[in-house]
């Protein structure tokens, strides 16, 4: 396989690491000039970003494994607020979501700024992946799939817009995923119809059984969801595996209906792109779930660069069972006295809809955190160029693996004034990322029939 080299940085941020004109392999600067992950390791001009020293792996005195997460940065003081008063000076770090609701929401919605801690980590055998991907993965299909990629993160020195999509969808969250999630819709009178998913995701991607992108069979993981509530869709569930090209094989799988009590193979339409999420009522869409997991091929993608934004971050609090429920999910947003902000640095990439397709959203505009490539904002657009919608993804670190996850997301509808959260952990705890007791008999047809059957 031949190797990759980088003389010239394509992005305005790495280009100070190559002015020399220097050739380097994208491996080697890994650990090196980037961190294992890609990301700068330098502190800001400002001081306001830290330099990474390795991220936070250190278990806090009092926490056991299995039971809620004991924030580290739990003594940290509030640096400043920033709010409807204040927003045009901070403007510059705020991306479009963030400034609809701080002037739909005038003197209500506020943002509390802490100091940045570059906590994140990923176990060894990522960084290591990272190495050999850096050198060896490339884009398929016009960036549709991927080859050469397995273990760790496709791109880590990313040259395009695809590059970095792709390293989201192959971002580290533990291999053998359970948990059981909170979510839900809350609408524009204030009232709200809780969701509850218990959840397995095994990972193709990451299994040690993998040894070369082609064992993984165009799969990234598999995933089950049953529901236990609200009582419409106690019952319900699934299990589908989310493929690499989404075109050549739609997600496949199965789904299970209390009204017809029957398993039924899932057909493309109800799995992809614009296909309604069953337990959203409207409010989500098969390519927007984890801020976007569709396929790439219906958007010119443009990699902007890298720029420091007010982003949620180590959201102990916001995960807490200790915290409430009913604290934290309240009418118009989510209760901001709970939501740690601190500021990274983070890639800016720029969907605008292809001519020949059409879409809901005729341009995204999503920002994916520097250390981990977990998906943090998508500014979404209509053909007119309104913003209509917008998302936030909560980073919290697992340290006890450790792993850095989206914890959980909302999605606003900024014209009607509802939103919808998925993956919340305020209930029942954090998940599990590598559950021994899971494997890929836990999954399929027959699994879904005997998880729905209990």
């Amino acid at each position: 396989m031949p190797v990759k080299i980088k003389r010239v940085a394509a992005v305005g941020a790495l280009c100070a690491l190559f002015a020399s004109g220097s050739a380097f392999a994208d491996s080697e600067l890994l650990g090196n000039k980037l961190t294992p992950m890609g990301a700068d390791p330098t502190a800001s001009a400002d001081g306001m970003i830290p330099a990474w020293t390795g991220g936070f792996t250190t278990l806090p005195a009092g926490y056991k494994p299995g039971g809620p997460h004991i924030d580290p940065f739990a003594d940290d003081k509030r640096l400043f607020t920033i709010s409807h008063e204040n927003m045009d000076e901070h403007a510059e770090r705020l991306p479009a979501t963030q400034l609809a609701l701080l002037t739909k929401f005038p003197g209500r919605y506020v943002m509390h700024v802490y100091p940045s801690r570059r906590s994140c980590a990923a176990p060894e055998h990522v960084y290591a992946a990272n190495k050999r991907n850096a050198d060896e993965a490339s884009l398929v299909k016009g960036g549709i799939g991927i080859t050469g990629a397995w273990g760790g993160i496709a791109f880590p020195v990313p040259e395009n817009g695809d590059e970095v999509l792709w390293n989201h969808k192959t971002h580290y969250h533990g291999r053998r995923y359970t948990g059981t999630i909170t979510g839900g819709n809350m609408y524009e009178n204030g009232s709200f119809t809780r969701v509850v998913r218990e959840d397995k995701r095994f990972s193709y991607y990451y299994d040690p059984k993998t040894t070369s992108s082609e064992d993984l069979q165009n799969s990234l993981f598999i995933w089950m969801g049953t529901w236990s509530a609200p009582p419409s869709i106690n019952g319900s569930g699934f299990s589908m595996t989310n493929t690499i090209d989404q075109i050549a094989e739609p997600r496949p799988g199965f789904m299970f209906q209390p009204s017809t009590r029957k398993i039924v193979r899932a057909v493309p339409s109800a799995t992809a792109y614009e296909a309604p999420m069953m337990s959203a009522e409207g409010s989500r869409i098969a390519d927007d779930m984890m801020l976007f997991s569709g396929s790439q091929d219906r958007y010119e993608w443009k990699l902007v660069g890298k720029k420091p934004l007010y982003i949620p971050y180590n959201v102990y609090r916001a995960s807490d069972p200790a915290t409430g429920l009913k604290n934290f999910v309240q009418p118009d947003f989510l209760n901001p006295e709970f939501i740690r902000y601190e500021l990274h640095r983070v890639w800016v990439v720029e969907g605008t809809i292809k001519p020949e397709f059409s879409h809901r959203y005729a341009k995204r505009v999503i920002y994916f955190d520097e250390d981990t490539w977990i998906a943090v904002g998508t500014d979404l657009y209509s053909g007119d160029g309104e913003q209509t919608h917008g998302q936030i993804g909560f980073i919290k670190n697992y340290y006890e693996h450790p792993a850095c996850i989206q914890d959980f997301d909302v999605k606003y509808d900024l014209g009607r004034g509802r939103y919808n959260i998925d993956n919340l952990k305020i209930e029942f705890g954090p998940a599990n990322l590598d559950d021994p007791s899971l494997d890929e008999r836990d999954f399929g047809s027959a699994a879904l029939k005997r998880a729905v059957g209990r």
